[in-house]
């Protein structure tokens, strides 16, 4: 029996390394993952300024256009006055003119606005590439990482696993099938020790009766309470 109890806690013991290296697998994982979604966060929101950018420009380029053809038109209906013969002619065209540089002035205002946003823009856009850059630099860096130690883990749960195969084939079948089930119900802790009459996994005290007994078998029994495997370490252990 005392090999059977041995043979069990070498098991658990193994398997909580095991478990404990693939919780360290999914934390990596997901540090790696939370990186690669805020890199692509910032390059998302770049594109997003870049169009904004390229809109922006798009419009002053129209309002350039506008603006240049209304100064054109301004020189010309100026340089015309001179030519007009009539009065009402004359006024006319002043009327023209007056319009036209009305236009130009809103225009000029307009193209005002279109560059103070362009270069906020342009400002926020400077500062999310060296946001970006920054994280990808460190990104690649700890990714690189998180990829040695994956493998590290890998090999590490490769030689484990091969390990737990043989030594789960010397448990005996009766215990086996709970133990499997305990280990996946109770996170890891199939087995734990009865010490002074009470269980060390649930805390709860033992029946007097039934600590005695164990005792006296030293081998494996279930707790009443949380239904781990118990075992008693000999006196002087």
């Amino acid at each position: 029996m005392k090999e059977e109890v041995q043979l069990l806690i070498d098991l658990q013991e193994l398997d909580q390394h095991i478990i404990s290296g693939r919780k360290k697998q999914e934390k990596l994982r997901e540090e790696q993952k939370e990186l690669t979604v805020n890199t692509d966060k910032l390059t998302a929101l770049i594109a997003q300024l870049d169009g904004e950018i390229a809109t922006i420009e798009a419009e002053r380029s129209e309002i350039n256009q506008s603006l240049l053809k209304e100064q054109d038109n301004i020189e010309k209906s100026e340089a015309h006055l001179p030519e007009i013969k009539t009065q009402k002619e004359y006024l006319a065209m002043l009327k023209e003119v007056d319009v036209a540089k009305k236009q130009t002035k809103d225009l000029q205002e307009i193209l005002q606005d279109r560059d103070a946003a362009l270069a906020t823009i342009k400002e926020d856009r400077d500062e999310k590439q060296q946001e970006l850059d920054n994280l990808q630099s460190t990104s690649n860096s700890r990714c690189s990482e998180i990829n040695d130690l994956l493998t590290e883990i890998d090999e590490s749960l490769v030689s484990e696993d091969t390990k737990r195969a043989a030594l789960i084939e010397q448990v005996p079948a009766r215990i086996r099938q709970r133990y499997e089930l305990l280990l996946k119900r109770r996170n890891g802790s199939a087995l734990v020790e009865a010490r002074r009459g009470n269980c060390l996994g649930c805390n709860m005290h033992l029946p007097p009766q039934f600590f005695n007994n164990m005792l006296k078998k030293q081998g494996i029994d279930s707790c009443p309470h949380c239904n781990r495997l118990l075992y008693v370490m000999p006196e002087g252990e």
